[in-house]
């Protein structure tokens, strides 16, 4: 019985790992290719990997503050302008 509980606990340490490393190449693609763009002013921005990460979202959007007006609205990324990297 021991060894199908180091088994299971090896199977969700996998999986969990699997998770960080999915979610960090998540995160690294949003930097490269996507920003945020506020409905009300028009504020283009990169969010703080927190804000990203804690923010209310669901697979289609984030509602986060904009730095621009201060805004907290719901919205989804954007991809940025073929060779913009940067705001």
């Amino acid at each position: 019985m021991e060894s199908f509980e180091k088994t299971l606990l090896l199977i969700a340490f996998g999986v969990l790992f699997l998770a960080v490393v999915w979610g960090a190449v998540r995160l690294r693609l949003f930097y490269k290719r996507e920003h945020m763009v506020c409905p009300k002013c028009g504020y283009r921005w990169k969010p703080s990997p927190w804000k990203l990460i804690f923010s209310v979202h669901d697979p289609i959007g984030n509602v986060m503050r904009y730095p621009g007006c201060g805004a907290k609205e719901y919205m989804e990324p954007e991809r940025d302008p073929q060779g913009q990297k940067e705001f």
